[in-house]
């Protein structure tokens, strides 16, 4: 069993490049702003304090927490390397100050930080765990912090299982209970005016199967006022209960998902298994604290890179508290507080497990997407900027057709396939689809690829057609595979283990349509 996580990871070494091709950039300063704390919270007496550290000492108190030490990058090609050295954490004036440096730093390249394998990094930060010092299932998580701000920071204040019960990342779960990347510089949130400040914070759950087969589901939200989490201290707040949570900020109850929108699949004797109950939100949780520069996320929003005018930057924790629901113990449940105007996560059901019979994906036609996806298809976007939005609608004509959007440089939509052997398709097979290009930048082309796991990929170009044209594509499916990774030279997809057998991939912003989408031989 896996036992670290892959969080958000990098399915392309094209995003690496991006990061780096970023870093030369000119930014606009940005600055901290006046004052703007929120009172401190004071959850209901139905809540019982069962561990808090309020950082009154004058160090950080080991018998709660341990340092990560690595320069493992977080699995999301981040540039920080951790270290427990008192210049990047240390407890002052009733406070943990996590602090990111512009300062080199070699150290072990995995995330446990045990092998002779180093990697260096051009910064330093801390990252501190209550891994087997404070674990918990279900109660109410709160912590009281000032986030950082400027173009490459990302801080997280989050959970993961102690245990890893259902296996690695994602399976076994992720808890977000705050994250926020680039505060303060100009945003990048869809329909923005022109240099509004970047104020969202982030509460998401990951969950599904092991990564790369992990799905995630989210909610951002703006702080009234306009006021911007970089200027002060808010509590974030997580109340989590059996088959159900629900996300805070100062008592303000922006966000719920449900049991019914999430699960772990994993294998079990050879075969596939959904977790009962709620899993994988039913085991120990551990939490987490740490300020990131750069990766995957950090690096590809906003204005791009990482700002080296910005340093030192601190997250500030006030403290840590959790508590218990008094009125039941077990379920969590009783102590919840609710406000109607919380948005509702409907979040991924989980899909039905469907062994591929001997006709799957054989010819001369093979279906994957006429009105809805092949029934033993799984839908997937990877989306690490958050700017890719997909759904199934009706057309006149056509029926359903499938539509995407994408305002970013990075991502893509797939359809996940159990892994197959396509190979009778090499003689004379085609992938086909109809397209419809509605909107475009100038500069936005479009790949397709397939692949049987990264860097076992292929891609190929194809042509965009005149906008708001439907035109059908025909792409040779020896062709494509010959083709290769451009992005890892002398890679290609392994025919015989398909498991991505189509992907959509426009290079930048683009509206479009897919429909009637199949493999076909003549």
């Amino acid at each position: 069993m896996t036992n670290f996580p892959y969080r958000r990871a990098l399915v392309a070494a094209a995003v690496v490049t991006a990061v780096a091709g970023c870093e030369s950039k000119v930014y606009q300063p940005v600055t901290a702003g006046p004052d703007t704390s929120a009172p401190m919270v004071r959850p209901s007496s139905d809540w019982t304090l069962v561990w808090n550290d309020e950082f009154s000492g004058d160090a950080i108190d080991k018998s709660k927490w341990s340092h990560e030490e690595n320069c493992y990058g977080g699995g999301n090609a981040e540039r920080q390397c951790y270290t427990d050295r008192k210049v990047n954490s240390f407890v002052e004036d009733g406070k943990l100050h996590i602090v990111a440096r512009d300062y080199q730093f070699t150290g072990p390249s995995d995330p446990e930080g045990k092998t002779r394998h180093m990697a260096t990094l051009p910064f330093t930060s801390a990252r501190l765990r209550t891994m087997n010092k404070g674990d918990w299932k279900y109660g109410r998580f709160e912590v009281r912090a000032k986030l950082p701000f400027g173009q490459g920071t990302w801080p997280a204040i989050w959970m993961l299982p102690t245990d890893y019960v259902y296996g690695g990342w994602a399976a076994s779960g992720e808890i977000d209970i705050v994250e926020a990347v680039n505060l303060k510089t100009a945003t990048d949130e869809l329909g923005a005016e022109a240099g509004k400040e970047e104020a969202r914070i982030h509460g998401t759950i990951h969950y599904g199967r092991e990564w790369p087969d992990n799905v995630s589901t989210a909610a951002e939200y703006h702080l009234p006022n306009h006021v911007n989490p970089a200027d002060g201290f808010h509590t974030y707040s997580l109340e989590w209960e059996k088959d159900e949570m629900r996300w805070y900020i100062d008592d303000i109850h922006y966000a719920t998902q449900r049991s019914d929108g999430w699960y772990s699949q994993y294998k079990e004797g050879g075969r596939w298994v959904t977790g009962e109950s709620d899993a994988p939100f039913n085991q120990r949780f551990h939490m987490i604290l740490n300020l990131a520069i750069g990766g995957s996320w950090a690096s590809n929003a906003n204005e791009g890179g990482i700002d080296p005018s910005i340093f030192p930057q601190t997250m500030e924790v006030d403290y840590v508290r959790v508590y218990e629901c008094s009125k039941d113990r077990v379920t969590g449940k009783g102590c919840a507080t609710v406000q109607d105007t919380a948005q509702f996560i409907a979040g991924t059901p989980a899909p039905e497990i469907i062994i591929p019979g001997p006709d799957y994906a054989t010819g001369p036609e093979f279906v994957l997407f006429g009105d809805k996806p092949d029934k033993h298809l799984r839908s997937k976007e990877y989306d690490p900027q958050f700017k890719i939005y997909t759904e199934t609608k009706p057309v006149e004509g056509r029926g359903d057709v499938l539509a995407m959007k994408k305002t970013g440089e990075i991502g893509n939509f797939y359809f996940e396939s159990p892994e197959v052997n396509m190979g009778e398709w090499m003689q004379g097979g085609e992938l086909v689809f109809d397209l419809l290009v509605e909107e475009k930048a100038p500069e936005s082309n479009i790949l397709v690829r397939v692949d049987s796991g990264w860097p076992a990929s292929s891609d190929i170009d194809v042509e965009v057609p005149p906008l708001g044209q439907w035109t059908e594509v025909r792409i040779n499916f020896a062709e494509l595979i010959e083709s290769g990774n451009r992005f890892a030279p002398g890679a290609k997809a392994n025919v015989e283990g398909l498991k991505n057998i189509f992907v959509m991939e426009p290079t930048g912003p683009m509206v479009l349509q897919l429909d009637n989408i199949r493999y076909e031989k003549k």
